[in-house]
């Protein structure tokens, strides 16, 4: 076989791999969430109760415009973990609205602590956002997280400026984490479809999530798997 005839043939066999590897079905179920110690009996409690970002008959601003079964929900089961210095957080409203928003992210004090430290970000930012879910990345606000620090972090639509109390909100907590050696490892030795299903075996909740996010713009047959991500976190009956 000459050497023109030996190229074609790899090149056709390269090909026909890929291709079968991209026709692969993408099985949901396969990727599996362990939560960090100590947080699957909270996961349990926080999909049976009741979100704060539930609508309560506010009737003030862009809360006019609600439906009465609205929602809006931070996406993390309680806590959730990151390895990323600046990671990006997402969250989910169930209409489209164009109004004003508070995003904040503010360290957590350990109990007896008399330190009070200025929020990363204190926003208020006006967004149009279609129903579903949203995202903002820390590098925006040039945010960074210390390792082993808990962070709450909220999204609130504001329905009166002068009243925040009646304003519909959610909150949930991230902790930046340092990977193990061997956590390392798998991530350098994989590829971008093999990271959110390791990311979530170790925990690092925030970092499946993205990873996932970002796949489902090259291919929507993810969808399916962040879905099944926000089941195992007691997310399921969030807007998607």
């Amino acid at each position: 076989m000459n050497s023109a005839k030996l190229i074609s043939l790899t090149l056709g066999l390269a090909a026909s791999i890929s291709i079968s590897i991209a026709s692969q079905p993408i099985q949901a179920a396969d990727i599996v969430y362990n939560p960090p110690y100590g947080m699957k009996e909270k996961i349990a409690s926080h999909s049976r109760g009741v979100s704060r970002g539930v609508s309560r008959g506010v009737s003030r601003g862009a809360c006019k415009s609600i439906s009465k079964d609205f929602s809006l929900r931070v996406l993390v089961p309680g806590l959730g973990n990151t390895i990323s210095e600046q990671p990006t957080l997402y969250w989910s409203i169930s209409q489209a609205l164009s109004a004003q928003f508070e995003l904040t992210l503010k360290p957590i004090m350990p109990p007896g602590s008399f330190e009070f430290p200025e929020p990363l970000i204190d926003k208020t930012l006006h967004l149009s956002v279609n129903k579903g879910i949203q995202a903002f990345s820390l590098a925006q606000y040039d945010a960074k997280l210390e390792i082993d620090t808990q962070y709450e972090w909220s999204i609130s639509l504001v329905c009166d400026s002068e009243n925040p109390s009646i304003n519909i909100f959610d909150s949930g907590i991230i902790k930046r984490v340092k990977p193990s050696n061997r956590l390392n490892g798998r991530i350098k030795g994989a590829n971008e479809r093999q990271l959110p299903y390791i990311y979530a075996e170790n925990g690092v909740w925030y970092d499946a999530l993205d990873t996932l996010s970002r796949l489902i713009q090259k291919d929507n047959r993810f969808s399916t798997v962040r879905a099944s991500l926000l089941k195992q976190g007691g997310l399921s009956d969030v807007e998607i």
